[in-house]
């Protein structure tokens, strides 16, 4: 397959699990404020040759019930699917995309600068503990960041790596709320140890951020195209 099919295809799917994150989060909170348990659940899906399959409503009713009594609004089962399938599939589809030489590729190292390779770093770490996660807490394993590790001492670069994005500087034909807008995620990958508790190393606020940002460089590098 073309790389630029490829390409094409890894930046739609950063796209669309953005997309997602933002339906989902409305439908989880959605489902603390409404009593939705009280409605029809039978949900059937038909495929091709008459073929069905139908979901079980005392499941759905479950996790309903148990977002309703959601009291100190915390997060649900059903929000946490969706927040970290969200990260997983951004991160994911944004490695692939840099992976490859390609016009994407030379505009991130243009647009990012000197912190290209820190930004690189950091969304393999996050898809690589969210795609080898069992863990409810998410701990770390050894091939979580060993790779990465290595990448990094082989470039003979800091192993304590930061990552600084400010909007209003760093891409402001996106917008920003704020001329302040952005964030700073660090990581001493040097420091890693199996069993770490991965959001106490990436904050939870810290893969929204970032997950926007991966969005917000498609939407840059859009327009980008658009007026060549």
């Amino acid at each position: 397959m073309p790389d630029s099919v490829l390409l094409d295809d890894a930046l739609l799917l950063v796209e669309q699990n953005f997309y997602f994150l933002h339906v989902g989060e409305f439908f989880g909170d959605l489902s603390k404020k409404e009593k939705l348990s009280n409605r029809d659940l039978q949900v059937t899906r038909t495929f091709e040759e008459s073929q069905s399959y139908s979901f079980n409503a005392a499941i759905v009713k479950e996790l309903l019930l148990d977002a309703e009594q959601n009291k100190n609004n915390e997060i649900t089962l059903y929000e946490y699917f969706v927040e970290f399938n969200s990260f997983r599939g951004i991160c994911m589809a944004m490695v692939e995309a840099l992976r490859l030489e390609s016009p994407f590729r030379s505009f991130m190292q243009i647009r990012l600068g000197e912190q290209f390779e820190n930004f690189f770093d950091l969304v393999s770490f996050v898809r690589n503990v969210l795609s080898h996660n069992i863990h409810a807490q998410i701990k770390l394993n050894e091939k979580d960041y060993e790779g990465t590790l290595k990448r990094i001492r082989r470039m003979k670069r800091d192993t304590n790596i930061s990552f600084h994005l400010i909007y209003a500087r760093d891409l402001p034909e996106i917008g920003s709320p704020d001329i302040n807008y952005g964030f700073t995620c660090k990581v001493d990958f040097e420091s890693l140890k199996e069993g770490m508790p991965f959001l106490e190393i990436i904050s939870h606020w810290e893969l929204m951020m970032l997950s926007e940002l991966c969005f917000n460089l498609v939407m840059a590098y859009n327009l980008f195209e658009s007026e060549v």
